[in-house]
């Protein structure tokens, strides 16, 4: 039996992604922050930003620097915080900290616009152009990430922090020889195979680094990728190094093969 391989393997990746990484890459404006809210779903949350989900009261964005639309909310001083700003008569924090001590913090809260839910999310781009920025961003990361996981994924470990961190993955469809694709967490990785004109596209999502279990997004596109042709969400698969994560009705495999943290280890 011949072993075909792909014919075209491009990486690619997300626009809005990679804006975030070149408006992020001056580093320690923010303090990281840390807070729990469990009421909300979220036992602990870490990074420059963290975005806490209540369905009833939408998305509440906490940072230890001021950022576009946010407003001063209190010191983070290791223990209780109720947040109250425009739109929140008071959000009850059970812990709010920052790594560099008591450090005052900015909130703004925004509705849901599509899926709603609990739990939490964070991120560590620091530098925002507008407030119409960073919501966008916010919303993306939160409705079309964070609330399309898998159920499973997201109670086993509700918080999703969107950092820095390098993935390799390795990619196998029956018939074809394997694709090794690597990239930052969060953008898309392409690979073309030689039995027609679709463009599988892979955007990898870091659950839990000790345990190197990442969830991928997998869709398709009859285009490229940077054209308006619609692009099909096929589903996700979650793996980790020692547990290929498999997509139904599809013949694809997805291997772990590393993670390299943001901070070089």
């Amino acid at each position: 039996m011949t072993t075909h391989r792909p014919k075209l393997c491009i990486v690619v990746g997300s626009l809005l992604i990679l804006a975030a990484a070149t408006a992020g890459a001056t580093e320690g404006l923010r303090p990281e922050i840390v807070v729990a809210d469990p009421a909300a779903g979220c036992p602990s949350a870490a990074g420059a930003f963290v975005v806490l989900l209540d369905p009833a009261r939408g998305m509440l964005i906490l940072s230890g620097a001021p950022f576009p639309g946010g407003h001063p909310a209190g010191d983070a001083r290791g223990g209780e915080l109720e947040v109250v700003v425009p739109g929140v008569r008071g959000w009850r924090l059970e812990r709010a900290s920052s790594e560099i001590g008591q450090t005052p913090l900015w909130a703004a809260r925004y509705p849901f616009l599509g899926a709603k839910g609990s739990g939490c999310v964070s991120f560590d781009r620091e530098l925002w152009s507008s407030e119409g920025d960073l919501v966008t961003y916010a919303r993306w990361l939160v409705e079309e990430v964070y609330l399309q996981l898998p159920a499973a994924e997201r109670q086993r470990r509700p918080d999703l922090r969107l950092a820095d961190r390098e993935l390799s993955l390795r990619v196998e469809r029956e018939g074809f020889g394997p694709v090794h694709l690597s990239g930052r967490e969060g953008t898309t990785l392409a690979c073309r195979y030689s039995d027609g004109p679709r463009l599988y596209l892979f955007m990898p999502f870091l659950l839990d680094e000790p345990a190197g279990r990442v969830a991928v997004q997998v869709a398709a596109t009859e285009g490229s990728y940077f054209d308006t042709t619609a692009k099909t969400t096929l589903g996700w698969v979650v793996a980790a190094p020692e547990e290929p994560g498999t997509l139904a009705d599809t013949a694809i495999t997805v291997v772990v093969e590393g993670v390299v943290s943001s901070g070089g280890g």
